[in-house]
């Protein structure tokens, strides 16, 4: 019972920084490109994660199986793992795949319990880790200099369709990471009324007050967005994270999104990219699962 309360805080304190954290991911560029202001945007993000995790996060219930034994009291050191992690990265404004971190803690779990750990799937989820952001940066590249460098007659008409289809991009983001990584944690725990709950609170409590810091530094630091910009770094983002959701496979809006940026970004024959942050967040990336593995094996 004791383990059990401890899991569901720190499921609760593990929601609150994604919902903080991973917020960038979702309404990042909605703000850089300077449609909404930050509270609209923590708005659209909060109620797609909300939306998302109620109506598809069952369906990371497999990942959750194949990944980690349901012991309260693994559970609750692979959330404890994770949240030290994803705090540090959260401190350093940086957007970190949460997915990661759990999964490589999982898996040093797997390892060091002697656990039969189900290769295929995670052969399947790190295939997806890396080549959806290589698909993203090329999807995005091709996107951006074959469709939007078309010159229109009424740019002002096409200016406000734009801003619609971002809005509608943006909640389908958030949408998907709820459904997503937000399912993740859900089926980690026990996907039930009392974890969806909790969830909920920590989903807007996240959003409003931790998301500050991260949105800046994926709106606006990275990439001076424009509209056709944000709105094809959220499509292709978010359609790679729903493919993978359906496959059950945890798959990071962070990974996808900051690829797809990047991908916008070097279409332009005059760059405007921060090169930094990029490389800060690919480390993350390369740092969280490993980090992961290592304390999981520790147990």
């Amino acid at each position: 019972m004791i383990l059990f309360i401890f899991s569901l805080i720190l499921t609760f304190m593990l929601t609150l920084l994604v919902s903080g954290n991973n917020l960038s991911a979702a309404v990042g560029t909605l703000v850089g490109s300077r449609i909404v202001g930050r509270y609209g945007g923590v708005i659209i993000g909060a109620g797609g994660f909300f939306l998302g995790l109620v109506l598809e996060g069952r369906f990371l219930h497999g990942a959750a199986l194949s990944l980690i034994p349901h012991s309260y009291f693994y559970i609750t050191y692979a959330f404890l793992v994770s949240f030290l992690i994803f705090l540090f990265a959260n401190i350093g404004r940086a957007p970190l795949s949460l997915t990661m971190a759990l999964a490589g803690t999982a898996l040093g779990i797997d390892v060091r319990i002697g656990r039969l750990i189900d290769y295929k799937f995670v052969i399947l989820m790190v295939a997806f880790w890396v080549i959806a952001p290589v698909i993203s940066i090329v999807v995005s590249y091709f996107a951006e200099k074959g469709i939007f460098r078309r010159n229109f007659k009424n740019v002002w008409n096409v200016a406000r369709w734009l801003k619609f289809l971002i809005v509608i991009s943006s909640f389908l983001t958030a949408f998907t990471l709820g459904a997503n990584t937000l399912g993740f944690i859900a089926n980690v725990e026990g996907f039930n009324f009392l974890t969806i709950t909790v969830m909920t609170v920590a989903i807007f409590s996240g959003a409003f007050f931790l998301s500050s810091g991260v949105i800046k530094r994926v709106g606006e630091e990275m990439y001076s967005m424009r509209y056709s910009n944000a709105l094809v770094s959220l499509v292709v983002s978010s359609l790679l994270v729903e493919i993978a959701t359906f496959f059950a496979v945890p798959l990071s809006n962070t990974q996808t999104l900051t690829s797809s940026v990047f991908g916008v970004g070097i279409s332009y024959k005059y760059k405007a990219i921060y090169m930094r942050p990029f490389l800060i967040i690919i480390l993350t990336w390369i740092l969280s699962p490993s980090i992961g593995f290592i304390l999981g094996y520790l147990v």
